[in-house]
């Protein structure tokens, strides 16, 4: 069984610091919640197709941790409400 990938949507104005990327991975999220900005460091990835079981693709932006454990379908939509 996959490890599922939670997946947070990124406000407009937070786009150009996540390489054009819509969405953040957990651990990118939890990140920027604790600091307030995204900082481009080792385990930066990325991911123009991350997938879900649904067929819909996203584009996010993933840690080292989750890149290495995205596989086609693990990833799901987190219910927070959206970063500003």
């Amino acid at each position: 069984m996959a490890q599922t990938i939670w997946i947070h949507k990124l406000a407009d104005a937070k786009k150009p610091e996540a390489a054009g990327m819509d969405y953040l991975c957990e651990h990118l999220f939890q990140d920027l919640t604790r600091s307030g900005k995204l900082t481009k460091l080792k385990g930066w990835n990325p991911t123009p197709d991350a997938s879900a079981k649904d067929g819909a693709t996203y584009r996010a932006l993933f840690c080292d941790s989750c890149a290495k454990n995205h596989n086609n379908g693990n990833v799901r939509m987190a219910k927070e409400p959206v970063l500003v």
